[in-house]
């Protein structure tokens, strides 16, 4: 709502959004990561504040804040209002309290005096007709039971004393008075009122809803005859003041009260409409925030979050209670029902924009980097509604009655906690659920799973574009409406109580004075005659909607409401009494915590317990992923980007890594010795050496070799055919096939499953540059070969798609491209791509088709060419999309993309895909990444272009394209996270340098001397480019920085995610006992060896004769065990970078 009152001066509705560098946003930032960070802490803090605040009105049952709890109306209205000028009242109140020693009140000897003055005052009553005292001054003294008023009277009294049934021998016989108040407050006087001690006493100590002590006793006479009781009852005070006993004395001196108020007391039961409004008003925002929940697919626990929301609103509650009580806030007015909704205007919109940001953030990005990130980005919002929020209510504090300006209070208080709490406890817990490795999971599960396509377009209903959140509908005021409602809602029950009409007059004179006061405040405001632990004003505070009830069935039967004249208490104290010539001292912080701990510390500690107990078990729901846990802890800065020197047991250089899904690593080295790394529960490793130079036959040396996907077959081979099948499990190689490689080295050499009736057949795959391809059963050490092709084969790839036949896919000198299913019994016939143009004969088209690069997850084929991808589709053969790349170093090309969904025209869509390689001139890593917008539910559609406009699709011509450079590069491999991962030698100056097309202008500041080098704009927006820039060598020729003289020697790990995020830290550690044997050892290492990806978030790279692992976030390899396919299964780990950061630019 502030936007919109703003927007003269602001020219817009749109709340703003601030830069990365602006203070406030740094500020929400820098919290909300470490909050995320330190979730346990941050828990525990809220679990111990949130004890502290919930204890007093919760478990401490003799505490104001318990009492005003238990004290709230269930389902009636009460006020009690001062009206101003005369009326005829319904009633005339007169009291006589009796103080003995300060807070000794329920002493044999005041209880005494008290039923002297009650005889005196009281006696047996008064005649009904003339007002006058009864002339049996005898009986009253003798009778031992209260004076009980005739039918029909318009008089009546309530008193302490009739516990004792007003009785001097009852009283004197008592031993235990105490015992005997606490076993009859609930018993009914004469006048059909409850014996509560609240109402016959006054400054009262409760403990276990006990009654242990009392400042005063309260005598209170109610008189219905319009005031012709008056003159009987001023004559008996005068008479009782010149006759009181020496040892008492009376306030006035005279006995005679002369002022008086007239007070409107209600007492109004809730209507239907008022029952059916909250139970409509719940029943949408319970179904409202359960349908939220369900629908947020990102978040795997959403009945976790929906129980810490549930939490987190009952705490506020309970909390404001205790608080509004503190400060002297009277909430007993206000029916029970009406106070969540207070938490549910201001908490919802909170919660909400904080989840839908952080599901916008990029998955790939560390959990806490999310969290920060999100809430640096709406928290300034949220505090901007805070405080609009209590501005609205300080404003209706002015205008509404002091009833619902005490709830407004308690309003402003509930606000207050739930922002706090929502910056500590909802955040840790929503940090919690991010770091899940679940969480991929359920976003596999929504992708994986089928929907109905409707092939003809429909009008969308509007129910439905209510449904999806389309209609142009801006709900940001909705708390502030809501909250502003039920304050109206609230003020409308007790508008006409003042008796005043409304007029816009009237509100603007209410905003301007000085509100007014509650009737407590403005009754007894003289300072006090002597000490009282409680005095008039307060007690009145004390009566509850009970007794309100109760007098107005004596009073007014079958009315709501009725008009009570209060005279001022007459006093009859104790000369001498201990305590009441000072004021005591309020007890210190030390005097209370002492006290508390005193009394209250074992219930308190185990309220704690149990609440860290119950904690502990939300957090359990929220991490449980199903898997055992590690058997070594794991340091957390070293897990969340970590790299790792396996040990080192070859002697020479490594120059050739094979891997599988599982985890499991061979690598082959120069000292002719393979060596395989098993992954045995977490970080720890098993190896085994094999001396393939010394086996029978002999192994060496190896130009190939892979591991099948289920990581029980290792295959090796020789430049001479001869092939070693070692099976992992058993520790032996089971066969030595021989095949004809003739001096070629194989562009193809991995295994593949092919589908039967009976079984699944394991083959390994081999393809020759010349045409062959073989194919050995690992079964049974068969093989078969076949020329496929008559021309030389450039590359390669096998596309492997669930339930789908096994298909080769390659591309030979002349440019064309090939698929050949590999199924059984096949003729092996391949098959021609028809719509990829090789174009002019041989060695006279420069663009032809050099590389091909599949993606089964997405059933599509990259085909490369110069200086262009062409993307086509595996069923179809069409193609879908073709853009611009810079000169690819050839088998560096890689793809990366978000987890894919359905797109309605049935072809799949994702939410961003990229492309990585190395410039082949250059050695710089380019990463170019496509997406719709930052809108987390916008999926480009990879479909053809033809389907695209009967079904308002948004293809890759559409898409927003941004081109980052790391430079220099090294070795690198791409992961399913998706980033990239690699090693470099160290440098200086910040990278990598980055350019954006198709997005907003400043955003980001970028450094001039960085800019003048990196990859310029080009938009992708509906222009046809002809080229990626115009020199790709001038763009990076300015950019060379040589390593500086002190880190030449040194190396680091770096990575980059598809959105630009690069991160660096160095390779080896002296704080690491792993490395430091590798520190001196890498000044001899000239350039690291090969690089393979290793798991979902690894990769593996030789260094010298040693293996680096590298890790993003938290690495289970236990959790791809019969995955199909990777690339669905990306579970998002923690990261936490510790090493120097360079920052991603947008240039302009």
């Amino acid at each position: 709502m502030i936007w919109y009152i703003l927007y003269p001066f602001r020219g817009t509705t749109e709340p703003p959004r601030l830069l990365p560098s602006h203070p406030l946003r740094r500020a929400f930032q820098t919290h909300g990561t470490a909050t995320a960070r330190h979730w346990l802490l941050s828990i525990l803090l809220t679990i111990f504040i949130s004890a502290l605040l919930c204890y007093p009105a919760i478990f401490q049952t003799d505490s104001p804040a318990a009492a005003g709890l238990r004290n709230l109306p269930k389902h009636v209205w009460t006020s009690t209002t001062e009206i101003e000028g005369q009326k005829p009242a319904h009633v005339e109140v007169r009291q006589v309290w009796i103080h003995g020693d300060y807070m000794k009140a329920i002493d044999p000897q005041v209880l005494q005096e008290a039923l002297r003055v009650q005889d005196a005052l009281i006696g047996n009553g008064f005649d009904e007709d003339d007002g006058s005292v009864s002339t049996d001054q005898n009986s009253s003294t003798n009778e031992n039971a209260c004076f009980v008023t005739k039918p029909g009277s318009y008089w009546g009294f309530h008193s302490p004393l009739m516990y004792w049934d007003c009785s001097h021998e009852a009283l004197k016989k008592d031993s235990d008075l105490l015992s005997t108040i606490n076993s009859r407050s609930g018993q009914y006087s004469a006048l059909n009122l409850t014996l509560r001690p609240s109402t016959v006493f006054a400054g009262k100590i409760f403990s276990n809803a006990k009654l242990r002590a009392a400042d005063a006793l309260v005598i209170t006479l109610f008189d219905q005859t319009n005031s012709s009781l008056e003159a009987t009852w001023n004559s008996r005070t005068r008479s009782l003041a010149a006759k009181l006993s020496s040892q008492w004395s009376i306030f006035p001196k005279d006995g005679q009260i002369v002022r008086s108020r007239l007070y409107e007391v209600r007492f109004k039961p809730m209507t239907l409409n008022d029952d059916l409004l909250l139970a409509a008003s719940y029943f949408v925002t319970a179904a409202y925030v359960i349908w939220r929940m369900t629908q947020l697919r990102a978040i795997k626990s959403w009945f976790g979050l929906l129980v810490t929301i549930c939490a987190k609103m009952t705490v506020c509650i309970v909390a404001s209670f205790t608080v509004c009580t503190f400060i002297g806030v009277n909430l007993d007015r206000i029916p029970r029902p009406w106070f969540p909704g207070v938490v549910f205007c201001f908490g919802l919109g909170n919660i909400f924009r904080l989840i839908n940001v952080v599901l916008e953030t990029p998955p790939e990005m560390p959990p806490h980097q999310r969290i920060g990130n999100a809430i640096g980005e709406v928290g300034h919002l949220s505090l901007a509604v805070a405080v609009q929020n209590l501005v609205l209510i300080y404003l209706c504090s002015r205008i509404v009655t002091p009833w619902v300006a005490d709830f407004c209070v308690f309003a402003a208080v509930t606000l207050v906690l739930d922002f706090v709490f929502h910056l500590t406890f909802f955040l840790a817990v929503l940090s919690v659920d991010v770091q899940r490795i679940e969480l991929s999971d359920s976003l596999k599960q929504v992708e994986l799973t089928q929907i109905t396509i409707t092939r003809t377009q429909e009008r969308q209903s509007w129910l439905d574009a209510l449904r999806r959140g389309d209609l142009p509908v801006s709900t940001r005021f909705a708390g502030s409406e809501g909250i502003f409602s039920i304050i109206l809602a609230l003020n409308w029950h007790f508008f006409d109580s003042g008796g005043q009409p409304f007029s816009l007059k009237g509100l603007w004179g209410k905003l301007l004075l000085q509100p007014p006061r509650s009737p407590e405040d403005i009754l007894w405001i003289s300072n006090p005659l002597i000490n009282q632990a409680r005095r008039p004003a307060d007690w009145l505070r004390t009566q509850d909607h009970n007794t309100a009830r109760e007098l107005l069935g004596f009073i007014k039967p079958n009315a709501h409401s009725f008009i009570a004249r209060v005279y001022d208490p007459l006093l009859v104290v104790l000369n001498g009494a201990d305590g009441r010539d000072i004021s005591p001292k309020s007890p210190s912080l030390l005097q209370s915590a002492r006290h508390f701990s005193h009394n209250h510390a074992f219930p308190a500690a185990l309220m704690v317990v149990f609440l860290i107990a119950g904690v502990t078990l939300l957090m359990n729901h929220l991490l449980w992923t199903g898997l055992p846990e590690a058997t070594e802890d794991e340091d957390d800065e070293e897990a969340l980007f970590s790299v790792r020197t396996l040990p080192t047991t070859q002697t020479l250089d490594i120059v050739r890594l094979a891997t599988c899904p599982k985890g499991h690593l061979v690598s082959i080295s120069l000292d002719r010795s393979t060596s395989i790394w098993l992954p045995d529960r977490g970080k720890v490793y098993s190896q085994i050496t094999l001396q393939t130079a010394e086996t029978n036959p002999k192994l060496w040396p190896i130009v190939a070799c892979a591991v099948d996907d289920g990581g029980s077959i290792l295959a090796l081979c020789t430049d001479s055919g001869q092939i070693g099948l070692w099976t992992l499990v058993g520790s032996r190689f089971l066969h030595f096939p021989t095949v004809e490689l003739r001096g070629q080295v194989p562009i193809l050499f991995s295994f593949t499953h092919t589908h039967t009736t009976d079984y699944d057949k394991l083959s390994l795959v081999i393809v020759k540059p010349d045409g062959h391809l073989m194919e050995v059963d690992i079964r049974t050490g068969v093989h078969r070969v076949k020329r496929i092709c008559n021309n030389t084969i450039l590359c390669a790839t096998l596309y492997t798609r669930p339930k789908e036949e096994v298909s080769l896919v390659y591309v030979n000198k002349l440019g064309e491209v090939h698929i050949l299913s590999l199924k059984l019994e096949s003729q092996w016939i391949s098959e021609v791509v028809a719509g990829l143009d090789p174009g002019l004969p041989p060695g006279s088209n420069p663009s032809k088709i050099k590389c091909i690069q599949g993606v089964p997850t997405l059933g599509l084929i990259f085909a490369l060419r110069a200086e262009e991808a062409e993307m086509f589709d595996f069923h179809s053969r069409a193609i879908i999309h073709a853009f611009q790349i810079g000169r690819v170093k050839p088998h560096s090309f890689r793809i990366m993309h978000s987890p894919p969904r359905q797109c309605p025209c049935g072809a799949p869509s994702v939410h961003s895909i990229a492309v990585a390689y190395t410039e082949q001139d250059t050695n710089h890593m380019i990463l170019q990444a496509f997406t719709l917008n930052e809108n987390s539910t916008s999926f480009i559609c990879l479909g053809k272009p033809s389907d695209n406009g009967s079904y308002n699709c948004q293809g890759l011509n559409l898409a927003t394209e941004a081109v980052h450079c790391v430079e220099p590069a090294g070795v690198w491999e791409s992961t399913e996270v998706p980033s990239i991962i690699g090693i470099r030698k160290c440098i200086q100056s910040p990278t990598p340098s980055s350019s954006a097309s198709g997005v907003d202008n400043g955003t980001f500041s970028a450094d001039p001397t960085v800019t003048t080098s990196a990859l310029k704009f080009r938009s992708t927006r509906g222009e046809n480019v002809t080229s990626l820039f115009t020199s790709l060598d001038s763009a990076f020729t300015t950019r060379n920085f040589p390593p500086s003289s002190t880190d030449s020697d040194s190396w680091e790990a770096w990575t980059l995610s598809s959105a630009g995020e690069f991160h660096s830290k160095p390779l080896m550690s002296s704080n690491n006992p792993e490395d430091e044997q590798c520190i001196d050892e890498q000044l001899f290492v000239a350039s690291p060896g090969p690089i393979t990806r290793l798991g979902n978030k690894s990769v593996a790279v030789s260094f010298g004769n040693t293996v680096k692992v590298i890790t993003l976030g938290k690495e289970s390899f236990d959790s791809m065990m019969g995955v199909e396919d990777p690339a669905m299964d990306m579970n998002v780990g923690s990261y936490n970078w510790r090493a120097r950061r360079g920052t991603v630019r947008k240039l302009q």
